[in-house]
């Protein structure tokens, strides 16, 4: 009898904790669960204000230039607005022009807010514990199902039968594997003895700048050498030293008198290469700048080039003429292939 009675206490007792604890369960939630990623100690709240939160869990990470600088600690429904209250680094400054986006950088990925600053202007403060971020200042996410009919437009739109198709015009046009082979061999051997003498490739530049620079000191002389009729210098003291050059030669030759007058057609040759003269002067003025932007060009884009040399696809054209590079971004974008 004292036996049945124990086992029946046991077993009420057994029920009851199962009872308990199966009614104390049904409040464990996910956002119960503890961030893989740690909790922010000693921060300050703020709120953000989401025109749709849709996922947005609790625990989220808050991002700003890269770094983890809080989490989402709570997501409620406020009116016309979804208020998500942020828990920030007590050393995050975070400025009051802010603006918060919810991001996922793959199409499954986790949902988190993304803080951009305005770097075109400096900021006029910082948010302080308990501030708010309006609607105006963020951008809910799109909604899954937009994104899911972009990628069923991109794939049943014929965007990919577009691609096979470019391609294969492009492979007809281009010349026999063995040629392309050939060709880029050459073109290999080429850069590598180009690389190989970057040293004369300097010591060019450098003397094209130092010759550059001499001629800009002596711009004064050039000027009065190549200046105009108004000065008596220039394109006036060449003409009258042709005029003076073929009187002395008048003088010491008389013998060729025949010869002297039929040579006076070098005259108007003469003025012309003093009139060519005044026009190379004019481009001796610009000949520094023009030397700088040469050694500008050959330093900051052949030779990078030379070292590393690669190809950037920025267009592909359908038959049709639409451009199908961007369907190709958006949807290696979506499945988290680019960012």
């Amino acid at each position: 009898m004292k036996l049945s009675t124990r086992l029946k206490t046991g077993a009420s007792a057994i029920t009851l904790c199962c009872a308990v604890m199966a009614t104390t369960s049904c409040s464990l939630g996910p956002n119960d669960l503890p961030s893989v990623n740690g909790g922010v100690r000693g921060g300050y709240d703020i709120t953000m204000r989401f025109a749709s939160a849709l996922n947005l869990p609790a625990g989220a990470d808050v991002m700003l230039n890269g770094l983890r600088v809080g989490q989402v600690g709570d997501v409620a429904v406020g009116g016309d607005a979804v208020e998500v209250t942020v828990n920030v680094k007590s050393d995050a400054n975070i400025p009051v022009d802010v603006r918060g986006v919810i991001r996922q950088d793959t199409l499954l990925g986790d949902p988190y807010i993304a803080l951009e600053e305005d770097s075109t202007a400096a900021p006029a403060g910082y948010l302080k514990p308990g501030s708010t971020v309006p609607v105006t200042q963020t951008t809910a996410p799109p909604q899954l199902e937009d994104t899911m009919a972009v990628l069923a437009y991109f794939v049943n739109g014929g965007s990919i039968q577009k691609v096979e198709d470019t391609m294969s015009r492009i492979n007809k046009v281009m010349p026999a594997v063995p040629d392309v082979r050939n060709l880029a061999s050459v073109v290999s051997t080429d850069l590598r003895d180009l690389s190989q003498h970057k040293g004369e490739i300097d010591r060019m530049l450098n003397g094209i700048g130092d010759t550059a620079v001499s001629v800009d000191r002596r711009t004064d002389a050039l000027a009065l050498m190549f200046g105009d009729d108004s000065t008596h210098t220039g394109t006036l003291y060449w003409r009258e030293w042709s005029h003076d050059f073929v009187g002395y030669i008048a003088v010491v030759l008389p013998s060729i008198g025949s010869i002297f007058e039929g040579g006076l057609w070098m005259v108007p040759m003469l003025n012309s290469l003093a009139d060519a003269g005044q026009t190379i002067r004019s481009s001796w003025d610009a000949g520094a700048g023009t030397t700088e932007k040469l050694s500008a060009f050959l330093r900051n884009t052949v030779l990078p080039f030379i070292q590393h040399p690669g190809v950037n696809v920025r267009s592909v054209q359908a038959a049709n003429g639409d451009q199908v590079i961007g369907d190709v971004e958006n949807i290696l974008r979506m499945l988290g292939a680019v960012k």
